[in-house]
């Protein structure tokens, strides 16, 4: 009886003993999140189902200098628009190109048609120092890369469809178009979410997969 005692008391001490130990293991330190980028926010292959990344994407300086080899009239109009960007507190940009065919990559080239044939998705996703600045350069309707107002005077032309604001599910600063001319559809959304202003604007794409992949987009802003 004494030793079945002795052995519950040995039993119970080394479960103490094991508690205390767990117990003084330092907190296991919660890996941070990665930072979110203009990058990370870009589109994804899974959200443009049908669509292949043409090799024009990239963040913006590297198209910049691209451009100026290969289209110096357009890189003179876009390095100075990105340059008052900066100048308006703009810290990082990425330009993201998806077509369904190769040609309709090459379709927005120096030497391509303008007219991609078969479906094409771009985006351009720009980040601010501050919430602040993001949302007071929204209110200012600038262009870049090609991206503005235009897109949405565009699609009143046409007489297509315009939601602003919370109706478009990308938050209260945002504005969404679609319309189609010629057999041709279009669509544009362009909105503030935190520190970001994005553009997403697809020709020949179903509005409600344009829509999805801008949603996609806004979920990876946090």
């Amino acid at each position: 009886m004494i030793c079945k005692v002795f052995k519950l008391g040995r039993a119970v001490l080394g479960l103490v003993l094991l508690l205390t130990v767990v117990g003084c293991q330092p907190p296991v330190l919660k890996a941070k999140d990665k930072p979110v980028t203009a990058q990370s926010v870009a589109p994804q292959p899974g959200d443009v189902y049908g669509l292949q990344r043409c090799s024009g994407s990239g963040d913006l300086e590297t198209v910049l200098r691209s451009e100026k080899s290969n289209n110096p009239m357009a890189y003179d109009l876009n390095f100075t628009e990105w340059q008052q960007w900066k100048n308006l507190g703009a810290s990082d940009a990425y330009f993201t190109v998806y077509g369904r065919t190769a040609i309709d990559c090459n379709s927005l080239s120096e030497t391509g048609t303008g007219a991609p044939s078969g479906g094409l998705m771009a985006a351009l996703i720009v980040k601010f120092k501050t919430e602040a600045v993001a949302a007071r350069t929204y209110g200012v309707n600038s262009t870049l890369l090609g991206f503005g107002p235009k897109d949405i005077a565009f699609i009143k032309l046409v007489g297509g469809s315009v939601t602003t604001g919370s109706d478009t599910g990308l938050g209260p600063r945002s504005v969404i178009g679609s319309g189609s001319v010629a057999g041709a559809t279009y669509y544009f959304a362009f909105w503030q979410n935190k520190v970001f202003d994005t553009f997403l604007g697809a020709y020949d794409v179903a509005s409600a997969d344009a829509l999805g992949a801008a949603n996609k987009l806004n979920e990876r802003i946090r």
